[in-house]
């Protein structure tokens, strides 16, 4: 896959578990190495280099991990939590890097109270809120989340994707996996579609989910309960099995599938398959 990122742009990142969303958020933080090709951060090269050349360069991304109380550390406090960043990029003094943490904390509507608990004694929604109000305290450049509305109820997802949409328009570029085709629609310019590790289509957000071209994707959308409409389509369950060296890997689920899929589909402008819906 190839993709780039622009300042205050948002891509949005979908597919079902296992598609490959977090390997490619791991790849592009630089906790994982890719075998081939290379991640590139403000036009200067980022994979392949030694920590000790990437640590001064790490401030400007920042990451929310899909599992808010297992990435905070238990023995300290929220207010020792957010301080942190600031701590070990020397700025500030401690009333500064409090004023700091305070401002972080109502920004993600995190109540202030709550700073001095620690994250055992937090709902998953508080958790969440917090990792996000940590992420935010270096103002990175790139803001890398992985389904960051799934511990939150419906108001404080709305809260954070107002400010999301904030911090977009305020010029920080967003990386967003999400399940939430409707989330997805309304914070992301462009969509990235996996499907076992590669790409099925990719483009213009709202040209994606308007269309529904590709079969994985409208399988997608059909799998999403409508409350106001039928039952959701069970889209096949079965595990991902080895095509034909280069054929499509959706083959053995697609309904549109037939003996061209077994050589490599196109990967064109946006659909990566031999028979999109018109």
């Amino acid at each position: 896959m190839s993709f780039e990122l622009a300042a205050g742009e948002a891509w949005g990142v979908v597919g079902e578990s296992g598609a490959g969303k977090t390997t490619l958020l791991r790849l592009v933080l630089g906790l994982l190495e890719p075998t081939e090709g290379a991640v590139r951060l403000e036009g200067a090269p980022w994979s392949g280099l030694p920590e000790r050349a990437r640590r001064p360069r790490r401030t400007r991304m920042q990451a929310v991990f899909q599992e808010p109380l297992a990435s905070l550390p238990p023995h300290r406090t929220g207010w020792e939590i957010l301080a942190e960043p600031l701590e070990i990029q020397g700025r500030g003094t401690a009333a500064t890097r409090r004023e700091a943490a305070a401002r972080q904390a109502a920004r993600v509507k995190f109540p202030e109270a709550a700073l001095d608990q620690r994250p055992s004694a937090w709902s998953g929604g508080l958790a969440q809120r917090l990792c996000l109000a940590r992420a935010l305290m270096l103002a990175p450049a790139l803001l890398v989340l992985d389904e960051p509305f799934s511990a939150l109820d419906p108001t404080l997802a709305g809260q954070l994707l107002a400010l999301l949409l904030e911090l977009k328009a305020e010029g920080t570029a967003l990386l967003l996996v999400s399940h939430d085709l409707p989330t997805i629609s309304t914070l992301c310019d462009q969509t990235l579609v996996l499907y076992g590790g590669e790409p099925m289509c990719q483009g213009e957000t709202g040209q994606l989910l308007s269309e529904l071209r590709h079969p994985y994707l409208r399988g997608l959308r059909e799998a999403v309960a409508d409350l106001d409409g039928p039952a959701p389509r069970r889209w096949g369950t079965e595990h991902l099995r080895p095509v034909t060296a280069g054929g499509c890997r959706l083959l053995d689920r697609c309904p549109r599938g037939d003996a061209a899929c077994g050589s490599a589909p196109p990967l064109g402008r946006v659909e990566r398959c031999w028979h999109p819906w018109d």
